[in-house]
């Protein structure tokens, strides 16, 4: 067994001494003994020694046994010599070091408050505390010993702020009925409306087409970030109060903002300066510039028309 190991062994107590029946040489690893009465029976290894307190003195671990044929042993067990051993030598069940080894490593392999003792399949492992309050242990598979000390999440429930403890916590604060969470220093303000990157990212999180009229939330980033709410049937994107008509560079952005377009929409083109309004199905134009005069208007727009009266 390598050092370091922890194996199972097989213990009985009154197991009686017998002896070797033959001579067996210091490498053979199947012999017979004259009464196995009262043995383990090899449903976990166990260790034997053969002439106890003499020069020849050798500990075997015994892996299997039927009737009083003992085999696959291990030969020179517990730091002792595999050596070759006459007939009538006597053989006894004993202990081994390495199992009190194995019980004393046990016993020390928490040395830190809090510590507990996990298994990673193999062998028993120390589990760290996580090094302050706070802490709770919770099975996962991932981690080697099957088991992880984890943050806990409290809520704590009072009108002033708690004291920020350095961990995630949740405040419920009754004064404002806001559940408010800290990031280990400060008391944050839950988001007042969910933010998505796109309407696929929009449309994930509400589980495709919502059922509770009234959902609000922002989509986009920055100065693209659009204010949109469920009406029941769709969702409604709504224009910011210091631009009550949206502005687009050509029709081609229109389009992707307006993707169903409703009679009584409006845009506003920036390139050809015109105003449309959608009516039914197609969008009309409601503004131009029309310039009557002999002479041609200075500085023109594009989409600006002049009319020269008939002379």
């Amino acid at each position: 067994m390598a050092a370091g190991t922890y194996e199972r062994k097989q213990f009985v107590g009154g197991a009686p001494a017998t002896t070797i029946v033959g001579a067996i040489s210091d490498a053979v690893t199947t012999w017979s003994i004259d009464s196995a009465s009262g043995w383990p029976d090899a449903t976990n290894p166990f260790v034997a020694v053969i002439n106890r307190g003499l020069a020849d003195e050798e500990k075997v671990l015994i892996n299997a046994i039927t009737s009083t044929t003992v085999s696959s042993v291990e030969r020179g067990y517990d730091d002792t010599a595999a050596v070759a051993h006459t007939s009538g030598a006597t053989i006894e069940h004993v202990i081994d070091a390495s199992t009190i080894d194995q019980a004393n490593r046990l016993a020390n392999l928490q040395d830190a408050k809090g510590e507990l003792v996990g298994h990673d399949g193999t062998n028993p492992v120390a589990i760290d505390a996580g090094g302050t309050d706070g802490f709770v242990l919770q099975r996962k598979d991932s981690e080697p010993a099957g088991l992880e000390i984890s943050k806990l999440v409290t809520v704590l429930d009072q009108g002033s702020a708690p004291t920020v403890s350095g961990y995630v916590q949740l405040w419920y604060d009754s004064t404002t009925g806001l559940l408010r969470p800290s990031d280990g220093t400060n008391w944050e303000f839950p988001a007042s409306f969910p933010a998505f990157a796109n309407d696929a990212a929009r449309d994930a999180y509400f589980g495709g087409t919502p059922t509770q009229d009234g959902l609000a939330c922002v989509v986009g980033t920055g100065a693209s970030a659009q204010f949109q709410s469920w009406d029941g049937s769709n969702w409604i994107r709504l224009a910011p109060l210091t631009e009550a008509i949206p502005k687009f560079a050509d029709t081609t952005a229109r389009d992707a903002f307006y993707t169903s377009p409703a009679t009584g929409d409006h845009a506003y083109i920036t390139g050809t300066h015109q105003l449309l309004e959608y009516r039914e199905d197609e969008w009309i134009l409601i503004n131009q510039k029309i310039t009557t005069s002999d002479a041609a208007p200075a500085s023109p727009h594009e989409g600006d028309i002049w009319l020269q009266p008939s002379s």
